[in-house]
């Protein structure tokens, strides 16, 4: 690339030394990312389990981004799969389809393109920031996350085959397109990060929780059943309890991360 001029967003503070630099090039132009290492600081420690007295439970979602122990929500904005958005990424995308293959125009209208592609990409990023700042400022020892199989969920449905005639049936897949792009707007891996990262930086715990029947669980009475969930809404069919579906399964995360930290015999939070 040669010698380039470039803007100095962060100096670098002094006492660090350089241990990396990667340059990379995205449609705005091209960016430099350095590693520093400064041994004198010393590293971060995590507070030990035994120490671990409150948690935070998390149930990630697609109508809200994230739903706390504690009631709270935070909304999902939804980036890329808003009505506008969507409507935008259309239009850009159908003029490079009317230019012709190989011009200048094409390669305008690309790049177009790909910087209100990036655009989506940072406004995620910021957000995600923002979320993970609000959950790990919260006053607990612990955060407790779903331990989700993320590529798993955006496979795609079994092809299903008549036995008889061999021909193809419906099995879901156009459906499971929807919430696949919704779940890959979200970007739960991403947000996932972003919490064990601060979380870390303060000494907090972060524990990974089998999320499985978490929202079909019924917490007065142990029950669970597909039936027991409604949307939103949860109504135990045996007991009759009732709450909201994603608030109840984050506080189902929390008692079974207390049941990690203390043991089966031990009380969990109310």
């Amino acid at each position: 690339l040669g010698w380039m001029r470039f803007f100095n967003s962060r100096s670098i503070p002094l006492g660090f030394t350089l241990k990396a630099a990667t340059l990379r090039k995205r449609q705005d132009g091209w960016y430099v990312a350095i590693r520093i290492e400064d041994k004198a600081i010393p590293d971060y420690v995590t507070k030990p389990l035994n120490e671990v007295n409150s948690i935070l439970g998390c149930d990630l979602g697609i109508t809200k981004l994230v739903h706390l122990s504690d009631r709270y929500q935070i909304d999902n904005p939804k980036f890329s799969t808003n009505k506008k958005v969507r409507r935008t990424l259309k239009i850009r995308q159908r003029r490079v389809n009317r230019k012709v293959k190989g011009s200048k125009n094409r390669k305008k209208a690309a790049n177009n393109v790909g910087r209100f592609h990036k655009k989506i990409t940072d406004k995620r990023t910021a957000y995600q920031w923002n979320v993970a700042n609000t959950i790990v400022s919260r006053k607990v020892d612990a955060i407790a996350l779903e331990d989700l199989n993320i590529s798993g969920m955006l496979k795609r449905c079994q092809v299903k085959t008549d036995e008889k005639t061999g021909r193809f049936l419906k099995n879901g897949q156009s459906r499971k397109k929807g919430l696949n792009r919704s779940i890959s707007d979200a970007s739960w891996s991403d947000l996932i990060l972003k919490i064990e990262y601060l979380a870390v930086k303060q000494g907090k715990v972060v524990i990974k929780i089998n999320p499985k029947y978490s929202s079909q669980e019924c917490r007065n009475c142990g029950h669970t059943d597909k039936s027991n969930r409604d949307a939103e809404k949860f109504i135990c069919i045996k007991c009759g309890y009732h709450e909201h579906a994603d608030i109840g399964a984050a506080k189902t995360i929390r008692d079974r991360a207390f049941k990690i930290v203390r043991g089966d015999s031990a009380k969990l939070a109310v």
